[in-house]
């Protein structure tokens, strides 16, 4: 399913999702109640179960509670006769049939009443890039700006608290760099109503103080700032955190969703859209792992009960593969029974939302999880330095686009790059300096490069690109534009100022047949060590 990418497409496509639903209503209780009409088999009870078992889940989710209510009521009347002999299920299926009669008068009536056409309240996705500064220290301010448009970031300046709270009213930042107290006596910590609209607007705060205490950290913290700052200001160190929040901002996880119920799973795919959250829908359940591991998600949205597998089955085989084991698998079913909930979660489950769930809950409650995930994907991927993934995760995320490169037949380009006379910058300001010029690369790919593409620290000073759907000609100006911005940061050092320059080899799929991605990697080394024997601060092309 292809998912709406703006409010107006978001808000047609819940409309036209809510409209469907209606629709199927009169048919999936008629065909309950054709079902108990054409026998009282072990099979027509399933069938009940299931239908009723789904309509559950859904009705409440679609704005249907009391038949939402209702279908719960034959689920569990059908699972009280599904156990009863024979002759007793004789006995309890006209009750059952009532039921289900009742049910179908009830569609009907809903299906008339005007109130229930009511529209949906969706949740605010607001698209931010900005960083808004608001400090004493002019030239603090204006090396920070420097910096920040350096790495392709929007900055507004501000001067005085009521400056920032009126331009509040009209945008969202995507991060507040703040100053405890200004000149003129004023105190960040007086100012409720800019902290509260910024946390309602989901802006982050990141604070400047002159004075290091636990009661100061306190304060701070109060205040729910995502970061804090001390004088004399460790710029690089600022410009990553605030690098690494605007990186976890614009990406909140990828959830894939396993629901038989296509209407159900589309509305969960448009709801976590809206706030961020990539999503992708199971087409069928023989194919999931070959799904997952393209689709490689952060988390996984299982409802337990399906027509060919359980929930329960499904997670226990997706455990059995070792590259999907961190994956947290969250059940979503009506089922409210707790010991059945524990059951099925002994399978590999990490946890179970009931349904019917409102849409705020059910983001706010995916949203801590998927937090969660990344955190750990995190520890176990990435380099502590640069929050670039390491090593051997940029070499498997390397294979596997080699692999869906083949598949799908498009072009893969692989970039390596080497920081220039890097031991020179060891030797003459140290290893902490030379940290700051990493730092600041991996900073700047990470900004450049799409969502698709990934970076990877590949060595001391090395680094390795994989671009996706990506030609040569493309890959060669990318990163000469990243080499361009590097070349024009100013690195500070005892009162010494210079600069960095890198070196790259770019190889793509399309220019020579490379039967791994391994080969491929090597070309791109091949061609990174011609360029810089051709005299550094360039790039070169794999030639043969």
């Amino acid at each position: 399913m292809k998912t709406p990418n703006n409010k107006t497409d978001l808000s047609a496509a819940f409309n036209q999702l809510r409209q469907r639903f209606a629709e199927s209503l009169p048919q999936r209780a008629a065909a309950m109640s054709e079902a108990m009409q054409a026998g009282h088999d072990a099979a027509r009870l399933r069938t009940v179960i299931g239908e009723s078992h789904k309509l559950a889940g859904a009705c409440g989710t679609f704005g249907y509670s009391m038949l939402g209510a209702m279908s719960r009521q034959i689920e569990q009347l059908a699972r009280v006769v599904q156990q009863r002999s024979l002759a007793e299920q004789e006995q309890a299926v006209p009750e059952l049939v009532n039921l289900i009669r009742e049910f179908e008068r009830a569609v009907m009536q809903a299906m008339q009443a005007a109130e229930q056409n009511a529209g949906y309240v969706q949740l605010q996705a607001v698209a931010r890039s900005s960083v808004w500064l608001l400090l004493d220290d002019e030239p603090l301010t204006e090396e920070i700006r420097i910096q920040l448009q350096g790495f392709g970031l929007q900055v507004q300046i501000f001067n005085q608290f009521a400056q920032l709270a009126a331009k509040l009213r009209e945008q969202t930042p995507a991060i507040v760099f703040s100053a405890t107290t200004l000149s003129n006596g004023e105190s960040l910590f007086k100012q409720t109503w800019l902290l509260n609209e910024l946390a309602k607007q989901q802006g982050r705060l990141i604070v400047l103080s002159d004075t290091d205490s636990f009661a100061m950290r306190i304060r701070i913290a109060q205040l729910r700032a995502e970061g804090v700052f001390f004088t004399p200001v460790n710029v690089p160190e600022l410009i990553t955190h605030i690098s690494e929040l605007l990186d976890y901002s614009a990406s909140s996880g990828k959830v894939y969703i396993v629901d038989d119920d296509k209407l159900l799973a589309e509305h969960y795919a448009l709801v976590l859209t809206q706030v961020g959250i990539e999503t992708r829908i199971s087409n069928k359940i023989d194919n999931i792992i070959e799904e997952v591991m393209q689709f490689q998600p952060d988390l996984i949205l299982m409802d337990i009960y399906m027509p060919e597998y359980s929930g329960a089955e499904i997670a226990g085989v997706l455990r059995q593969y070792r590259s999907l084991k961190r994956i947290p698998i969250v059940f979503l079913s009506s089922e409210q029974n707790k010991s059945l909930q524990i059951s099925a979660m002994s399978h590999g489950a990490d946890d179970f939302i009931t349904k019917p769930i409102d849409d705020v809950q059910l983001t706010q409650a995916l949203k801590v999880r998927l937090a969660r995930s990344l955190q750990l994907k995190n520890l176990i991927e990435k380099d502590s330095l640069t929050s670039l993934i390491k090593h051997a995760a940029i070499k498997d995320a390397a294979n596997m686009e080699f692999m869906r490169a083949e598949r799908s037949n498009s072009p893969l380009s692989i970039v390596m790059l080497d920081i220039d006379h890097f031991k020179r910058v060891n030797d003459s300001y140290g290893h902490a300096t030379g940290d700051i010029v990493i730092t600041a690369l991996a900073t700047l790919l990470r900004k450049r490069i799409r969502k698709t593409d990934r970076a990877g620290r590949y060595g001391g000073e090395e680094f390795l690109l994989v671009l996706p759907d990506c030609p040569t000609e493309q890959a060669c100006q990318l990163t000469e534009q990243i080499l361009q911005s590097f070349a024009a940061l100013h690195f500070n050092a005892d009162g010494q100022q210079f600069s960095c320059t890198f070196s790259a080899g770019v190889v793509s799929s399309g220019d020579k047949v490379f039967d791994c991605a391994a080969s491929m990697i090597a070309a791109a080394d091949k061609a990174l060590y011609q360029a810089k024997a051709a005299g550094r601060n360039q790039i070169k092309c794999y030639t043969a």
